[in-house]
């Protein structure tokens, strides 16, 4: 039954579309969180109006919405990147008594407690002889101006369309992650009003946990309602592929807390390998989040959404997709509500993600994954071009390539990595799109 439910999962799969997204960095921590369902009536998004805060999606038929809330602590606001940095830095924070002991109280410091409410939407499909087993699939969305749930849209309205009658029942979960559409207005500790204050550095633990917690009360939902999830398989887009591998590895160590065994990592236009394993200077990531963060991030908010977002579009149909006209209509009117939603506050997610926040390397993760039962599959478009993945923020840059040397250095692929790791890594061709492929 595992096996044919893997092989539909596969064939759903091959119609998720990819977008070329820059890539972000990650660090460690561990926090208990716990999530709060209820169902919640929703506005299609073209009739949103500018700072609207009640929905951030299509309404799509058969796709329930779902109010969330999740309580955790954030990595970054305990201390956890201050400690890091470059052995000059280190030995600067040495030197000086005052920095150290800064550092020392800011670590020392009790971390805020944040309770993000969130959507996320839900898809049931198919008929299956035993219809209290249920195979569930996590969409995670890339991460961008204006990006969250409503990324997958038309892939729940196609699926619905096209699979519903299939003999497997499978279920789609497409969450906001944190700083993200819906969950960017979170309460701090004991405030009644969700905050407007610069979020803390988001980073691959905040969201692998938030997916993991969700996975989890997920799980707990299905059981009351007469189901059980035997199985899940994650979809990541691009950079946000360590997210995915991050919660699978944790189920691999049995430090996840949902219980279902995961069998798909599903990685839609990835980044290079260096992406998956080099790290990154987590200091300058943290050095960059804070700039952009103050008049520099103001002032590219501003340049993105004026003029009705014409740079989201002109961005988007140069750098996203091979043909403009697969963006559709609804890929702005989506863009502009949910970054000028809840304030704004969705650009410090964005602004993480151009710091680098997810550009810290998997080796951790795929050296957990290593020979385990986890597959590890990609999905590739027709658009070869190379996706750079990385933050032009504050990454020096190279000196351009021969031809020749483009010729005779060949690197090694994710798949390939993977495919060696013993975690199949075979290739999706993605040959109907509901977007244009990278």
């Amino acid at each position: 039954m595992a096996f044919r439910h893997r092989i539909y999962l596969l064939a759903l799969s091959s119609i998720i579309v990819c977008l070329r997204i820059q890539s972000c960095n990650a660090f460690t921590s561990s926090r208990s969180g716990h999530i709060i369902h209820k169902y919640k009536d929703r506005t299609p998004i073209s009739k949103l109006k500018k700072h609207d805060e009640k929905t951030l999606s299509l309404t799509i038929l058969n796709v329930k919405t779902i109010t969330t809330t999740y309580e955790t602590n954030l990595v970054s606001d305990n201390g956890g990147i201050i400690k890091y940095g470059s052995k000059l830095s280190r030995l600067k924070r040495r030197l000086s008594r005052i920095k150290e002991d800064t550092v020392t109280n800011h670590q020392t410091s009790t971390p805020k407690r944040y309770s993000f409410t969130y959507d996320y939407n839900e898809l049931v499909i198919g008929y299956s002889t035993n219809q209290n087993t249920i195979t569930a699939v996590m969409l995670i969305h890339p991460i961008g101006v204006g990006i969250g749930r409503w990324y997958y849209d038309r892939l729940l309205q196609s699926l619905k369309e096209q699979y519903d009658d299939i003999n497997a029942r499978v279920v789609f979960i497409a969450p906001d992650l944190l700083g993200s559409a819906t969950a960017c207005g979170p309460l701090v500790d004991s405030d009644t009003e969700p905050s407007t204050d610069k979020l803390p550095l988001l980073n691959i633990t905040d969201w692998s946990d938030q997916v993991s917690h969700l996975m989890s009360e997920y799980e707990t939902k299905s059981i009351a309602d007469g189901h059980q999830i035997v199985n899940w398989s994650i979809v990541a887009n691009g950079g946000c592929a360590p997210i995915a591998l991050k919660v699978a590895a944790d189920k691999t160590k049995e430090t996840a807390p949902f219980k279902a065994s995961v069998t798909n990592v599903i990685i839609s236009s990835p980044p290079r390998l260096p992406f998956f394993i080099e790290s990154s200077d987590q200091y300058k990531v943290h050095k960059s989040y804070r700039t952009l963060s103050g008049i520099v991030g103001k002032a590219f908010w501003w340049y993105s959404l004026r003029k009705e977002g014409k740079f989201i579009q002109k961005f988007s149909e140069q750098n996203l997709i091979q043909d403009p006209a697969n963006l559709g209509e609804e890929w702005l009117p989506n863009c502009l509500a949910a970054s000028t939603s809840f304030n704004g506050q969705s650009k410090y997610s964005t602004f993480a993600f151009l710091a680098g926040c997810l550009q810290d390397g998997c080796v951790d993760s795929l050296n957990t994954l290593k020979g385990s039962n986890v597959a590890i599959d990609i999905i590739r478009g027709e658009d070869k071009r190379r996706n750079s993945a990385k933050s032009v923020f504050w990454s020096r840059r190279k000196k351009k390539a021969t031809c020749d040397e483009i010729e005779t250095k060949k690197e090694d692929t994710i798949q390939q990595y993977v495919s060696r790791n013993g975690n199949r890594g075979n290739e999706i061709c993605c040959c109907c799109c509901l977007y244009a492929p990278d």
